[in-house]
């Protein structure tokens, strides 16, 4: 294989000391040579910077910034502000708490190629890497409904697995309000145009959760809320995506009373109201319900068609 287009990896940060040697590492092992690497801080108060200006000074191919004090704080704002730093005919996106196997950039640049491919997705996995790179399956496909299977949960991906031909994300950017689902809101959008897609059936990220980790914030509440507001907003003529929105809100109203949040229940009293096909008196009762037995969350869902 010739390296000969230029792979851009994104990667945003927050007092991630401890582990983001461990990635960047695994970055120097690619075999695939030609990427630059932006690295965005978003305001860490530990020595992260530190950390990443040791490999910045011995390799130029690691970028580092700051998120200017202008911009909000979240990881869509860094991603969005290291994509406008960016140079490469391709986009990986990354997280600076997981690692990539030494042939990630290599096997996806050569599929890329050999299907003229728009979009390359690998696999991920939460243990050491043990799949076979030279034997998995490939699935390679052009289509320009696809958005609909991905929002639907067909091919479900995160961040890592994506790499993107640049020309395709236009103007697109990460909705910087969202914290958690930013990637499948992104993704979303992105995908409702013509596109070639591979899917290659190999894990090639280890994906790592660290304690602090955005999947595990109490901000993705109201992310999953956002998100499935401008689902029902986007796609009103499409019943399945709406379906799988309001039931996502079901499953939030849920989570919410078990944890006895009712503060913001209350403050999302219409989306989830909404969710439910409930008027207001009627979802008031069971919202106390369902609060004081911890039960009822059966008896409330809408039914079945």
């Amino acid at each position: 294989m010739r390296n000969s287009s230029l792979i851009s990896i994104i990667i945003p940060t927050y007092n991630r000391a401890h582990i983001i040697g461990e990635t960047l590492s695994s970055l120097l092992a690619q075999t695939y040579t030609n990427w630059e690497c932006i690295i965005v801080d978003d305001g860490s108060t530990d020595n992260t910077e530190e950390v990443i200006q040791t490999f910045a000074d011995k390799d130029a191919r690691f970028q580092h910034y700051k998120r200017p004090k202008t911009l909000q704080k979240g990881p869509s704002v860094c991603r969005n502000f290291g994509y406008e730093q960016s140079k490469g005919e391709y986009i990986q996106w990354f997280d600076s708490d997981d690692l990539m196997h030494p042939e990630k950039l290599t096997i996806k640049f050569d599929y890329a190629l050999k299907y003229q491919a728009d979009v390359i997705v690998d696999k991920h996995s939460d243990s050491n890497f043990t799949d076979d790179i030279r034997n998995f399956k490939v699935d390679s496909f052009t289509s320009s409904d696809f958005y609909i299977d991905f929002i639907l949960g067909e091919r479900p991906v995160i961040t890592n697995d994506v790499m993107l031909k640049r020309k395709i994300i236009g103007k697109e950017r990460f909705d910087e309000h969202l914290w958690k689902g930013e990637e499948y809101e992104f993704y979303s959008r992105v995908f409702q145009q013509k596109l070639t897609y591979c899917f290659l059936d190999v894990a090639l990220t280890q994906y790592r959760i660290s304690p602090d980790s955005i999947s595990i914030s109490p901000k993705q509440t109201e992310s999953l809320i956002y998100l499935s507001n401008l689902l029902q907003k986007r796609h009103t003529n499409n019943t399945s995506i709406v379906n799988k929105a309001e039931k996502q809100g079901r499953k939030t109203y849920k989570s919410l009373i078990r944890q006895g949040s009712l503060k913001k229940v209350f403050r999302h009293f219409n989306f989830f109201k909404k969710a439910y096909n409930k008027g207001t008196v009627v979802f008031f009762l069971y919202v106390w319900y369902n609060f004081i037995t911890g039960r009822g969350f059966d008896k409330i869902k809408p039914k079945s068609k």
